[in-house]
């Protein structure tokens, strides 16, 4: 076991992510080492619970996902770019219901933002996939927070085409609250860059 800091701070993400997969069930967590956290239930809300775990500004500045490709869909609901995170604790992903903290999943996450999110900030997401479960192995992690795909290079096309999609049609308004801003760009900084460079201003 890691430090009781640690130990109980992933028995928080625990209890997050499975609220979020079961927006009807009430969860109360509580003990000695905490305050209590609690979530009640939302029946069919789903941005409801989600507003509950990733904060109330989440509702404000989510975009909805709906989108099918073959045998698999996804539905659920990323952030618009301004609104953003120093980390990537705030990207929840679903298969079938189970929650996962898969790779391929993350980095499709991270490259439907690549051009409208800055370096160093991540975006906020849940993500749920639904699909045949003969096409996708549940057994190889021993925790089951990764899976592995039939086809991922459908899964991640399927992601990050239903983000770009989304974020072109509603992403270009600014956040509600959380909005990241570049610095302004200097010039010194800019001539030990080189002086072919050129300053590109960060969302407003």
């Amino acid at each position: 076991l890691k430090t009781e800091k640690a130990e109980a701070g992933a028995i928080t993400e625990i209890v997050k992510r499975m609220a979020i997969a079961f927006p009807a069930v009430r969860f109360v967590l509580s003990g000695s080492d905490r305050t209590t956290l609690e979530f009640p239930a939302t029946g069919d809300d789903h941005l409801a619970r989600m507003a509950q775990v990733l904060g109330k500004e989440f509702r404000d500045n989510a975009i909805a996902l709906d989108a099918v490709r073959e045998e698999i869909s996804l539905t659920g609901f990323a952030g618009v770019p301004t609104f953003n995170r120093g980390n990537s604790a705030h990207q929840y992903a679903f298969v079938n219901g189970r929650p996962v903290q898969d790779k391929l999943i993350l980095s499709a996450i991270r490259g439907a933002y690549a051009e409208t999110i800055p370096s160093g900030r991540h975006p906020v997401a849940v993500l749920s996939i639904t699909l045949d479960p003969a096409l996708v192995d549940v057994n190889v992690h021993p925790a089951k927070s990764d899976v592995r795909f039939r086809d991922p290079g459908l899964v991640r096309g399927l992601i990050v085409g239903a983000i770009r999609e989304a974020l072109a049609r509603d992403g270009s308004r600014a956040a509600t609250t959380g909005v990241t801003r570049r610095p302004p760009c200097r010039r010194a900084a800019a001539a030990r860059r080189g002086a072919g460079s050129r300053c590109r201003p960060g969302p407003t």
